[in-house]
This record gives C-alpha cells, sequence and structure tokens, in this order.
C-alpha cells in the first residue's frame, strides 16, 4: 500500500508531501490545481518515462520520493529527475536501474486512466498470469534477477558509463597480457634489473 508521496519541483508542484491511510483517498480541485502532477509523479516514481520537460521551470532538478508498506516490509523508492542529465533511481536508499523501480512496484501500483496502461495489457502481467497457470516456481528467476539489480547498483555506484568501463576492461586486459607474455617467474627480477641498470648506467658515466 502507498503510505507517503513527497514531490519536489515536479511541473507547477514546488513542494508537496501527502500521507495516505487505509481506504480510499480521493483528491479534488480546480482545474490547473495539480491533481495530474500527483498520477505523472507515480508514473515517475514506478519507472516510467522522465524527461527534463517534467522538471519546474528554474529548478535544477525535479523528485519524487514513495513510501510504500508490503505487509510486514517498508519500500521506499526515488527517482531524480535534472534539468539536464539523466535521471536517477534509488531503492530503500541504494542507487538502482529505472527498471528495478518497475520491477519493484509490480503489483502495488495500477495507473488507469484515458492515456495511461492498464495492467492486464502488460507482458509482465501476463508472463505472471501464465506463470500461476502453470504452477512455475518462479524463486529461481527472482534471485537471479535480484544479484543483477544488486550488481547494476554497485556498477551505477563506481561512476562513469559502460562504453568507459568497457575501455578500462580492454585495456587492463592488454596490460595482462603483456605481463604474462614477459614470462617474469623470478619474484626478484626487478630487483636484479635495477642492479643492472645501476651498473650499466656507472659503465656510461666512466
Amino acid at each position: 500500500m502507498l503510505t507517503e508521496l513527497h514531490i519536489e519541483h515536479l511541473g507547477v508542484v514546488e513542494r508537496l508531501s501527502i500521507r495516505l491511510g487505509p481506504g480510499l483517498t480521493a483528491v479534488t480541485g480546480e482545474t490547473g490545481a495539480g491533481k495530474t502532477m500527483l498520477v505523472d509523479a507515480l508514473e515517475v516514481v514506478v519507472g516510467g518515462r522522465a524527461d527534463a520537460t517534467v522538471v519546474r521551470a528554474g529548478a535544477a532538478e525535479a523528485r519524487v520520493d514513495a513510501r510504500f508498506v508490503v505487509g510486514d516490509r517498508e519500500l521506499v523508492l526515488s527517482r531524480v529527475v535534472p534539468a539536464d542529465g539523466r535521471s536517477r533511481a534509488y531503492v530503500d536508499g541504494r542507487p538502482a536501474t529505472v527498471a528495478a523501480l518497475a520491477e519493484a512496484t509490480a503489483g502495488l501500483i495500477d495507473l488507469h486512466g484515458q492515456h495511461a496502461h492498464q495492467s492486464l495489457l502488460g507482458a509482465a502481467a501476463q508472463r505472471a498470469a501464465l506463470d500461476r497457470f502453470g504452477d512455475v516456481d518462479r524463486a529461481p528467476l527472482r534471485a537471479a534477477r535480484a544479484a543483477v539489480t544488486e550488481l547494476d547498483a554497485e556498477l551505477a555506484t563506481l561512476g562513469g558509463d559502460e562504453r568507459a568501463r568497457a575501455r578500462e576492461i580492454d585495456l587492463l586486459r592488454f596490460q595482462v597480457g603483456e605481463i604474462d607474455g614477459a614470462g617474469i617467474e623470478d619474484p626478484d627480477e626487478e630487483r636484479r634489473l635495477d642492479v643492472a641498470e645501476d651498473a650499466l648506467a656507472d659503465a656510461v658515466g666512466h
């Protein structure tokens, strides 16, 4: 259940916090008051598309935080959309991918509207229905996906982009290959080379 929603600099909303209780919550207001922005904020924080156009004019970035209670567990999702650059996603305060937001909220949020999709039309919901019908054990898949998500989060904390990391990996592989190709087996070889270099330097000096 969604229990809290916090919005900063999203569209016409400068700053807004809403706490929700059990049961039905209705939001009313005049046209232009920002009702639609609540739905837009939910869509952003569950992994929907978001770019610089959603950032309030004059602000450096927009931010949406949502708190869910699932059984005995609390889940906090965040999405930061800068006025320039790529958006950032967080699950329980840890960097994550946008896809991880959608996965974490699967079954928790269903947006209905004139231009919004319904969950039954989504491929994920259809696969889940087929898995239930076929009595498929998805626990190994969920464990593997969780491991991938954790690795993606660790990569995100390293900084840089995928191409930069690939170039660094290629460079390290080349350097390792050069070291292996040198066939160095004597651990004292570097010291002996230093001694030989000093001796040659003395010979040249004389």
